[in-house]
């Protein structure tokens, strides 16, 4: 039963107080995923899209929490472009994220997220190869908000997000197409709602 009381009072807690605690953002930026290193293989810069709601802790300034949707793609050319593959990843996470008031319009954060991602790589050339993994995702990030008006918020950061590698030879010796890890530099808006 005291269990049950301190979840409650718990939720009571964290739920915002009112209306003006929620939020919704969206960003896009610049990617870079971690593919197989070797002279043959040349990973393209790629980009990162995606949007989340969340909500201000009325009790606890600073804390947020959120949930994200948002995708990530990059070309991966393989023998100098004789070989391209499109190397995708649709992620669902749960952030929390904590902001620094520094009494201005300038406000630095940082963040961490849990969640789930399914990436992929599609070889262009050849449409029946296509490899898959699905499974936990974590990510890590920092960055800063500037209002710009009631309500109104630019930002930028940056990303370290890491996914299911993907290992079809696993057991054979040989070293991961892909472990999985991007690196995002991301622009923002976040609106009040």
């Amino acid at each position: 039963m005291r269990v049950i009381i301190g979840l409650v009072a718990l939720l009571l807690v964290l739920v915002p107080a009112s209306a003006n605690d929620w939020y919704a953002s969206a960003f896009g930026g610049a990617n870079w995923d971690d593919v197989i290193s070797h002279p043959a293989v040349a990973d393209q810069t790629g980009f990162v899209v995606g949007g989340a709601v969340g909500f201000r802790v009325p009790a606890v300034k600073g804390l947020r929490f959120e949930a994200e949707l948002a995708a990530r793609q990059n070309e991966v050319e393989i023998l100098g472009g004789k070989l391209n593959a499109d190397h995708d990843t649709v992620s669902v996470m749960a952030n929390v994220a904590y902001d620094f008031d520094l009494g201005g319009n300038l406000t630095p954060f940082v963040m961490g997220g849990l969640g789930w991602a399914r990436t992929s790589a599609t070889f262009e050339d050849i449409a029946i190869l296509r490899l898959e993994a699905s499974g936990l995702a974590y990510q890590l990030g920092a960055g800063l908000n500037y209002d710009v008006a009631d309500g109104v918020k630019l930002g930028v950061g940056y990303r370290y997000f890491a996914g299911p590698a993907l290992d079809p030879l696993a057991g054979f010796g040989l070293p991961e197409l892909s472990d999985g890890s991007n690196h995002s530099v991301l622009a923002s808006v976040t609106l009040a709602l």
